[in-house]
């Protein structure tokens, strides 16, 4: 998966993307006990928890990879990357 905040998720099945959608908005009426200062329905859904499996049944994983897209976006840098969409100057290194 790719997910970038609440703009777009994009779902990749060996390398094939097979789903994408945005616009992502906190809502829904099947959430049970939850604090209502957490879920403001129709907030844009910007950040929150991964869950690999949230139901109950067991699942394995060949390979999981986190990558944090926040990083140094000046190309003059050594640690430049292009895929990165938020900048932090402060991590950059010359």
């Amino acid at each position: 998966m790719l997910v970038l905040g609440s703009e777009k998720v994009i779902h990749y099945v060996n390398g094939e993307a097979v789903i994408e959608y945005g616009n992502l908005v906190v809502g829904g009426e099947e959430v049970n006990g939850y604090r209502p200062e957490m879920k403001q329905d129709g907030e844009p859904l910007a950040s929150g928890y991964i869950a690999l499996q949230s139901e109950s049944h067991p699942i394995q994983f060949r390979r999981v990879e986190l990558l944090n897209l926040k990083g140094c976006m000046d190309p003059a840098a050594v640690n430049f990357r292009p895929y990165f969409v938020e900048s932090d100057p402060d991590s950059c290194t010359f």
